[in-house]
């Protein structure tokens, strides 16, 4: 499988300061089938072949890719994992598949938790464009198969959390404002009392610590109301979280400003300048980069770069380069790992080559 472009993460989105990123998914399955928990083999090939069928049946089915999981290589499994298109323990039966458009905005797992799911990515805290997008891909499906439905509960779905309208609304955060104030948290307990679930995005097994400062927050249950509704909520709630997160990056910085600026400067300094950066130190670095530019600190960067930089310098997409051959690295590097970590390094340099600070006078 070819990794898809980087066309929606390096896009500019709303409140991209503090969001980088929205998702929707909307989970289906095939009328008179049983879940994928429950497949006989005949009936798991029968359905991929149906949702195979419909894709092939879209307009510009032509940019699609159709892949049994069975058939996706290693490093082209773990580019979809860290972008966020399947989990990275996905299994690899055959009769489990996904498909991925072209600008890599919409994709959809097949025989994975349900028989077919719908996914689409917005950049900035916009889902209400992925939903568009979601929902266009899921109707132009039901010209060619019947989706699981009843009428007192909506659509049936493998999870109870998700029968009704079968939605998921998700959106990363960078929130070092409110981690580096302490409360991040109290912001856990206050959404997670709203119905809404928080937890860190990388790096750790206690939800109230992330690398980056980064948080997923993504809706619940989905048996209440229309996705209209659902969504509504959902952009709500993130965007209180947004203004609570501005207003505590800026007290911050006006009672700490030498903390805060030292996190920075020393961040820049180092991404500008390191000749190795490992995955988990370049995370880390990009988003207090980020917290810098927000307050000021940092200039000749914009913040859809620094989105991007986040997917380019994962291992897998660093790797896929370097199989590429078009990248010259050092003699003296050797080793995966080190020149990994090298090209990583290189990547960001290029991105921040004209990044400056600003000193307080």
């Amino acid at each position: 499988m070819t990794p898809p472009t980087d066309a929606w993460y390096a896009a500019e989105g709303p409140e991209s300061d503090v969001v980088l990123s929205s998702r929707v998914r909307l989970a289906r399955n095939l009328a008179g089938y049983s879940f994928p928990g429950a497949f006989t083999s005949d009936d798991a090939e029968s359905v991929q072949s149906l949702v195979f069928d419909a894709f092939n049946k879209l307009d510009r089915a032509e940019d699609y890719q159709m892949v049994r999981m069975s058939n996706l290589d290693a490093p082209g499994r773990r580019i979809l994992s860290e972008r966020g298109v399947i989990e990275a323990d996905t299994g690899s039966e055959p009769w489990r598949a996904v498909v991925v458009r072209g600008d890599g905005v919409v994709s959809a797992t097949v025989n994975v938790c349900d028989h077919v799911r719908v996914a689409a990515f917005s950049a900035g805290l916009a889902p209400q464009v992925a939903l568009a997008e979601a929902q266009g891909i899921e109707s132009a499906l039901r010209r060619t198969v019947q989706f699981s439905a009843a009428e007192d509960l909506g659509y049936l779905t493998a999870s109870l959390t998700d029968l009704g309208t079968g939605m998921k609304a998700s959106a990363i955060l960078s929130l070092p404002g409110i981690s580096m104030s302490g409360m991040i948290d109290r912001v856990l307990r206050d959404y997670l009392a709203q119905g809404f679930t928080v937890r860190g995005y990388y790096g750790s097994e206690s939800p109230d610590e992330s690398l980056g400062f980064l948080y997923q927050v993504s809706t619940g249950s989905s048996a209440s109301g229309d996705v209209e509704g659902q969504i509504e909520a959902f952009s709500l709630a993130v965007g209180k979280l947004v203004e609570f997160e501005r207003r505590s990056r800026r007290e911050l910085y006006s009672t700490r400003p030498t903390t805060v600026e030292d996190a920075v400067y020393r961040a820049a300094a180092t991404a500008k300048y390191a000749r190795f950066i490992g995955s988990r130190e370049a995370v880390d670095l990009i988003h207090r980069i980020k917290l810098g530019l927000s307050l000021g600190l940092v200039t000749g960067v914009r913040d859809r770069e620094l989105t991007a930089l986040m997917y380019r310098v994962q291992n897998a997409h660093i790797t896929f380069v370097i199989m590429g051959g078009s990248i010259i690295i050092e003699e003296d590097v050797t080793g995966e790992e080190r020149r990994v970590d090298r090209l990583r390094a290189m990547v960001i340099q290029e991105v921040l080559k004209d990044v400056d600070i600003k000193e307080r006078r």
